[in-house]
């Protein structure tokens, strides 16, 4: 299963008018036949980050789908037409194509599920590990990190996903996160790491990578999952 990762610059001001054209213009099409669905939209949450920033998560099916996806969206003229009220709304997007680690959570989901979904925080943490360890680093992060989290029950690891050869940064893999207990992990972001939470996965981490991302996220109110 592939996974298309797009995050939006959203023009000022119009972010609530791209959340209705993702959701009633630019889904539907995509998922006419089936083998893809939007499964996330979050915002960037005020304050940890740049302004008017949204990030959308499409399950495909597999590469024959995406293909066959990729050449309406060239063909079609509707899809010129969808393009263009797209550049309306926002400023630029960046896409990339995205495969599960072998131990991720969701590596494949059911297309045809409509979840009842809930308002959530989300941490989304992109990780470059250094040149040639990508999948020692994919490797520690399923065998020192997840079960570290599993034990504080503070957040919950939803995916793990690598960037597909082609289409994006070599060296680079995506966390999912969603914050379980938020009182708890406001204390974190106030305090910092304190005791054992300063080691573990924060030493171990540094074998493979010392650069990272954060992003924190608020689901949309109509985000499918």
């Amino acid at each position: 299963m592939l996974f298309l990762h797009e995050t939006h610059e959203v023009a000022g001001g119009r972010m609530e008018e791209f959340g209705a054209f993702m959701r009633d213009e630019w889904r539907p099409p995509v998922e006419a036949d089936g083998s893809a669905r939007l499964l996330w939209c979050w915002e960037l949450t005020h304050g940890t980050g740049a302004s008017y920033q949204a990030i959308t998560v499409t399950g495909v099916r597999d590469w024959a789908s995406w293909g066959a996806i990729a050449a309406r969206m060239r063909e079609e003229p509707r899809w010129r037409d969808l393009r263009r009220r797209a550049g309306e709304l926002r400023r630029d997007t960046v896409s990339k194509l995205l495969v599960p680690a072998s131990w991720s959570p969701n590596a494949s989901i059911d297309l045809s599920a409509s979840p009842a979904a809930e308002p959530a925080l989300f941490l989304h943490d992109t990780g470059w590990p250094f040149p040639g360890r990508l999948d020692d680093y994919v490797a520690a992060l399923g065998s020192v990190y997840l079960p570290q989290i599993q034990k504080t029950r503070m957040i919950s690891l939803e995916a793990c996903w690598v960037v597909a050869p082609g289409t994006g940064k070599h060296h680079e893999a995506i966390l999912l996160q969603k914050i379980l207990d938020w009182p708890r992990f406001t204390e974190l972001l106030a305090r910092g790491e304190q005791g054992a939470q300063r080691s573990g996965w924060m030493v171990e981490g540094l074998r493979y990578r010392d650069r990272w991302e954060s992003k924190l996220l608020r689901t949309a109110s109509w985000s499918p999952r």
